[in-house]
């Protein structure tokens, strides 16, 4: 899969929108530039690999509607991400809208959020994407009533850490890592959860429940795969301890995001794919999925 799809920025000369564009270049997107509405639909025309169109709210006050018409009749399918200012005029009621509409100036989290949604399933088609979900909440649901919260989203590839963090590599048909990263009071929580009436652990005590948790999930998520006659080989867990310590992940393809929440305990999950080609997904066969009991570790 390649993971360069390409994204059309809409942007006069003032440069409103730079930001947006270094925002889109580290989620993976090759970005194109150009100032008005009319070069824009000659690039849709000519751009196959073209999967979205970002607008300032200058540009797309200038003939947007048309604009937006043409696009639907050329490219039914293709995203579109508006501007807006905050003192604009509440818009009477149109024929054509924009996929979302974001206020300016554009926050990060906002953009990506809205480009998260929209886009995701071109670097996480949605049978993986419900995978890394399902094997989450699956596992982590031996522990409490986890919930995804606030949605899935995609991590360029710069990662925050908590204060206490565990990762897996893994190779073989897919490569990648899986990274659960949570504070050091809600690792205490679960173990306590995990092993009730248990005294004050040491911390290999916690970094070996970390490492369990991310073992299963990452073996729910290959078996997953495993349907599609590909074998995933998990490496060994490794543990990070300090809290606002980021790391980094070569290539620009993002990871996709999961928060979970449940009884105050929040986990971070991020699954970071290398560059798949998902017409590998494409005639899996009807295995049988490994339920959570069968996936052991120690």
């Amino acid at each position: 899969m390649n993971s360069r799809k390409q994204v059309l920025v809409v942007d006069r000369a003032e440069g409103a929108l730079q930001g947006v564009m270094e925002e889109l270049d580290s989620l993976g997107f090759r970005v194109v530039w150009v100032p008005t509405l009319r070069p824009a639909l000659d690039f849709v025309k000519a751009s196959p690999g073209l999967v979205l169109v970002v607008a300032s709210a200058a540009a797309a006050e200038d003939g947007g509607q048309e604009f937006l018409a043409q696009l639907k009749a050329i490219r039914p399918s293709l995203r579109i991400i508006w501007g807006a200012r905050s003192s604009a005029p509440p818009r009477a009621q149109q024929d054509y809208r924009p996929d979302s509409l974001i206020p300016e100036p554009f926050r990060s989290d906002a953009l990506r959020c809205a480009v998260s949604s929209l886009l995701a399933d071109h670097f996480y088609p949605k049978p993986i994407a419900d995978a890394v979900q399902t094997a989450a909440l699956e596992v982590l649901g031996t522990l409490g009533e986890f919930r995804v919260d606030g949605g899935a989203f995609l991590v360029a590839n710069r990662t925050a850490l908590f204060e206490f963090s565990s990762i897996v590599a893994f190779g073989g048909d897919a490569s990648g890592h899986l990274l659960l990263s949570m504070s050091m009071d809600h690792v205490k929580t679960l173990y306590q959860r995990f092993l009730p009436g248990s005294p004050p652990v040491s911390m290999d005590r916690l970094e070996d429940l970390a490492g369990e948790l991310c073992n299963r999930i990452l073996g729910r998520i290959n078996s997953f795969f495993a349907q599609y006659s590909l074998a995933v080989h998990p490496g060994t867990p490794l543990f990070i301890r300090a809290a606002g310590s980021t790391m980094r992940y070569p290539g620009q393809h993002p990871s996709f995001g999961v928060q979970l929440s449940a009884g105050g305990v929040r986990v971070a999950l991020e699954y970071y794919l290398a560059e798949f080609d998902k017409s590998k997904l494409d005639g899996g066969t009807s295995g049988a999925v490994m339920s959570v009991g069968e996936i052991l570790y120690f």
